[in-house]
């Protein structure tokens, strides 16, 4: 027996929980449509990093909606690996931006300690390219809605693993400065 292959339509409920999630941005949830297992039936997942956020969420969301039963809350963390590559192309793409001439540049990330999720500040206020870094993260970057011009920490040149840091409870930020030929 041959299965056919049916599309989901994207759910009728997606504009208010989009609306629901980026009024409240301190949640720091993701959402992501998904097709249920067996049914065909789009279903909404809300990925909240901390507990009481989703529970919020849980209670927050469903009366806002037509299909509430299509709705599904997880606490989310990338896996450590993801992670380390999404981390290890925000220190790459730092270490080249002045060569590559960019008008708003990164000035730090790390991973946060409960979503480990990669946070990125700029030095600027730049919606467009906030946005894109978070779409190139693949739902895995967080740019920060404040510019922070840090002093800088370390690195002029090479950054290794081994200095991140694995304790959640105190996340390590790194800042890439170019290193100043005189």
């Amino acid at each position: 027996m041959r299965y056919r292959e049916e599309r989901a339509t994207a759910s009728p409920d997606l504009p208010v929980v989009r609306q629901w999630v980026e009024r409240n941005p301190r949640t720091e949830a993701r959402l992501t449509e998904t097709v249920e297992h067996g049914g065909g039936r789009v279903v909404l997942v809300v990925n909240v990093p901390a507990h009481e956020e989703m529970v919020r969420a849980r209670l927050e969301i469903p009366p806002l909606v037509r299909f509430p039963e299509l709705l599904r809350f997880r606490r989310w963390q990338p896996g450590e690996q993801e992670a380390e590559w999404t981390l290890q192309w925000v220190l790459g793409l730092m270490r080249r931006q002045e060569d590559l001439n960019l008008p708003t540049k990164v000035t730090s990330t790390g991973r946060h300690p409960a979503s480990g999720l990669i946070m990125i500040t700029i030095d600027r206020v730049d919606p467009t390219y906030a946005a894109e870094l978070e779409a190139r993260g693949n739902g895995l970057t967080m740019v920060l809605p404040d510019p922070m011009n840090p002093v800088p920490l370390a690195v002029a040149g090479h950054w290794s693993p081994d200095s991140q840091g694995s304790d959640a409870a105190n996340p390590t930020w790194v800042t890439v400065e170019k290193p100043r030929v005189p």
